[in-house]
């Protein structure tokens, strides 16, 4: 197993939106909505913040 530092938009209830997973904040939020509109989603209380994810590799041919 590997642990690395990502970042990640969360929801206004905490929750992390998981295909928003990056490797820098500015690319996060740029593939998220884009910086031009990521003031709203602020005002909503989205944040983006540095989160570890730790990747395991899957056995061949599990899904």
């Amino acid at each position: 197993m590997t642990t690395i530092k990502m970042w990640a938009v969360f929801d206004p209830e905490g929750k992390p939106v998981e295909w928003s997973l990056r490797p820098n904040e500015e690319w996060c939020i740029e593939d998220f909505i884009g910086q031009s509109s990521w003031g709203n989603y602020e005002k909503e209380s989205h944040t983006c913040r540095p989160v570890r994810v730790t990747i395991e590799e899957l056995p061949q041919g599990e899904k």
